[in-house]
């Protein structure tokens, strides 16, 4: 009698194991470059938000307030415009501005735009003197979406340089009417 036993193969051959680690790491790999290239897309997604949507209604709010002041004095912080002190005329933070009545020399208000590094804020206060912003509140705020704000004066212009959320700058030009 020929007794011939039959084993049953259990488990798989080093070929089979090989070819499967390849597969999975080519789609692991595949995988992780498609998310790289999805994160790469979120933050152009997010840049261009900033430079399309918020940075443009910045400028408008900006240019509707600047040239329409007589005088402006810029500050490096809140603390030096609340005490009118230290006036620059590079890397300010806050800008006080002077409105007067055309009609009316006598009679004038004040507005002042301020950035807050804490809360990320561009402020505005709308003033009847300035010895009120000691004591004031902001009217509105113009953007809370802003990374850091700079005023400075250059050829006598005054320029506002914004940073967005992403690092992104921009930087607008306007004058007053003097």
């Amino acid at each position: 009698m020929n007794h011939q036993t039959h084993r049953q193969r259990s488990g798989f051959t080093l070929v089979e194991m090989t070819v499967t680690i390849l597969v999975g790491l080519m789609v692991a790999t595949i995988t992780l470059i498609l998310f790289n290239s999805q994160l790469a897309s979120y933050k152009i997604l997010q840049t261009q938000n900033f430079l399309i949507s918020e940075a443009p209604q910045i400028n408008n709010t900006l240019n509707r307030i600047i040239p329409r002041a007589n005088f402006f004095r810029m500050y490096g912080s809140l603390t030096d415009a609340k005490e009118s002190s230290n006036a620059v005329i590079a890397d300010g933070k806050v800008i006080a501005l002077k409105f007067q009545d055309p009609a009316s020399p006598s009679d004038s208000s004040f507005g002042v735009i301020a950035y807050d590094d804490e809360t990320k804020k561009l402020n505005y206060y709308h003033l009847a003197s300035m010895a009120e912003l000691a004591v004031a509140a902001p009217a509105w705020s113009i953007s809370n979406r802003i990374e850091d704000t700079v005023f400075y004066v250059e050829n006598g212009v005054l320029r506002t340089k914004l940073t967005g959320p992403n690092g992104e700058e921009i930087t607008y030009s306007t004058t007053t009417l003097r």
